[in-house]
């Protein structure tokens, strides 16, 4: 897919966003990611040279290479290995830049404007700024705790007068652990 053809689709009036989103993604995948299965199938070449030049583009093509890392066939334990390794070090340098990212991210003070409202949920909408919303995803993106509790903390955080998220940002600046915010549902 060429870039006037994505422009083409994505300006059609008659493209239902949902079900056109989810038609155009493979194509759009396949496109982007054909030159890096090109290289990460070049790194198993019988010329070594030619496979170390594959390899070396393969490490600097990051996350764009992962997928065909991941999921093309290898041939031998040496490749598999380079392959799982390339991919794993891609995969740490996103997450380190999206943290940074975020990091950045929990000084910006403005409010973040509310969503429509949905009428199906009974929960009213808790004013939030860009900080909070940076610090519920970095502790996302970062926290090693249960889904369930993550989702309860985050909650919680977002629950907190004003002045305490404020303090429970100056922490994650500081780099400190994410604090639990709720109690044991089991006590």
């Amino acid at each position: 897919m060429t870039r006037d053809e994505l422009r083409e689709s994505l300006l059609a009036t008659g493209l239902a966003v949902a079900a056109g989103a989810a038609a155009l993604a493979p194509r759009v995948r396949n496109a982007a990611s054909a030159l890096a299965a090109e290289t990460v199938a070049l790194s198993a070449h019988a010329d070594a040279a030619v496979a170390l030049r594959a390899r070396m583009l393969a490490g600097d093509l990051e996350e764009l290479a992962v997928d065909p890392l991941l999921t093309q066939p290898t041939s031998g334990l040496a490749n598999e290995l380079w392959r799982a390794a390339t991919a794993t070090a891609a995969a740490v340098r996103l997450r380190a830049r999206v943290a940074e990212r975020l990091r950045t991210m929990l000084a910006d003070r403005r409010p973040v404007p509310a969503p429509l409202a949905d009428p199906r949920l009974e929960a009213a909408y808790v004013p939030r700024r860009v900080c909070d919303e940076a610090y519920r995803l970095l502790r996302e993106l970062t926290a090693s705790e249960l889904r369930t509790d993550l989702a309860a903390n985050q909650w919680t955080f977002l629950r907190l007068p004003e002045p305490d998220r404020d303090a429970e940002i100056a922490g994650a600046l500081a780099g400190q652990d994410f604090a639990r915010l709720t109690e044991d549902l089991e006590a």
